[in-house]
């Protein structure tokens, strides 16, 4: 039960010792005050029986947690492939089953259940419900929009995460570019940058100037894919790229997700729509997170756009390990805990003024640290 506890997903984990510390001080007097005799050769004597530790609650509770199922019903385990209100869709070996969310998931549903989590499903009769969640390999989260004390999984166990952009409709935004690369990496997955929308860029000049933009992802070692849904350039190149992989194509609402999928995949028949005129902001189509299994080990997830995108409870020192370009560089800074800000012989400033870090995204950089 320890390297269970041990695998859990820090959230779970968490989780697990709340209930025990709440299970332990709920428990704690009438175990203090229970008596218990023993036998003595001269009379019988009083002894107190000690308190369980939280440790071992909080096994008790594991145990417990992965016995009940058993006790109630066949288990079966598979992948969450949608995921609505206090329900999900769960594909396993014999196929689609839609679940019911057990209680205690579904008050922390963002945080514990996400699309792409191997879920173990509780089947009893003609009711089934998502009991528990396996370790997340690799995970992409940000904080709740509406609660920034909640975290909240966009999606679990992806090898690869592209963020999706366009040309125009909507404009490129290399910020948000910025603070996925960082959710990305921090989560352990790969990721990628797929740009969209290229015929709308007609004039040889303009396409240089705006595809320069993305010179800083490719320098830091970011994958960039150039497409087009309309005349199909680059599809090849994103095939290759998510070949026998799980993906997650993310990013702003209107950049085309939806449009590569259904150009990857045309029977998949997903809804598009123009972006708004007049704002040249897109409007939301997919509106809940689905994973699609396009064969041969390719699994695709097209996520819901967003309007911005917020860091999960990241330490100022944190930033720079998630920023790869800096990585030659921090080793030869004066001072061992450089924060790369103020200090005198600081390497990554150095850097900059050489053209070998770009400014915007060392600016993009000190934007974090001053948030954490």
């Amino acid at each position: 039960m320890a390297s269970r506890l041990a695998g859990l997903d820090s959230n779970e984990r968490n989780k697990l010792y709340k209930r025990a510390a709440l299970l332990r001080k709920s428990t704690r007097r009438p175990e203090r005050t229970t008596l218990v005799l023993e036998d003595d050769d001269d009379a019988p004597t009083v002894r107190r029986r000690p308190a369980a530790s939280l440790q071992d609650l909080v096994l008790r509770l594991l145990e417990q947690e992965l016995l009940e199922p058993q006790a109630s019903g066949d288990l079966t385990e598979g992948t969450v492939v949608w995921l609505g209100r206090r329900a999900c869709r769960v594909r396993t070996t014999d196929g689609d089953i839609e679940c019911e969310i057990s209680g205690e998931l579904a008050r922390e549903q963002q945080t514990c259940l996400a699309v792409g989590d191997e879920a173990v499903v509780r089947v009893s009769g003609g009711t089934r419900v998502v009991q528990t969640v396996h370790p997340r390999r690799t995970r992409l989260s940000r904080p709740d929009p509406d609660n920034a004390h909640i975290e909240r999984v966009l999606v679990a166990n992806v090898d690869l995460v592209l963020v999706t952009v366009s040309v125009k409709t909507p404009p490129l935004h290399p910020r948000l570019i910025d603070r996925f690369a960082v959710a990305i990496l921090r989560g352990g997955a790969d990721g990628a940058i797929c740009v969209n929308k290229l015929d709308l860029l007609e004039d040889p000049a303009e396409r240089e100037a705006e595809l320069a933009k993305l010179g800083p992802y490719r320098d830091a070692g970011f994958t960039v894919v150039e497409c087009s849904t309309v005349t199909r350039q680059g599809m090849d190149r994103v095939r290759e790229l998510i070949a026998g992989k799980t993906s997650a194509f993310v990013g702003h609402s209107g950049v085309g997700k939806s449009s590569i999928l259904n150009a990857l995949r045309p029977e998949l028949g997903l809804e598009t729509r123009a972006v708004s005129e007049g704002y040249g902001r897109g409007r939301h189509t997919t509106t809940a997170s689905s994973l699609y299994d396009l064969g041969d080990g390719t699994r695709l997830i097209d996520t819901p756009g967003i309007r911005s995108f917020g860091l999960w409870r990241m330490e100022a020192a944190e930033v720079a390990w998630y920023f790869p370009e800096f990585d030659p560089f921090i080793a030869d800074c004066r001072f061992r805990d450089c924060t790369h800000i103020h200090e005198p012989g600081c390497a990554i400033k150095l850097a900059i003024t050489q053209g070998r870090v770009s400014p915007q995204r060392y600016d993009t950089y000190l934007r974090l640290v001053n948030e954490a």
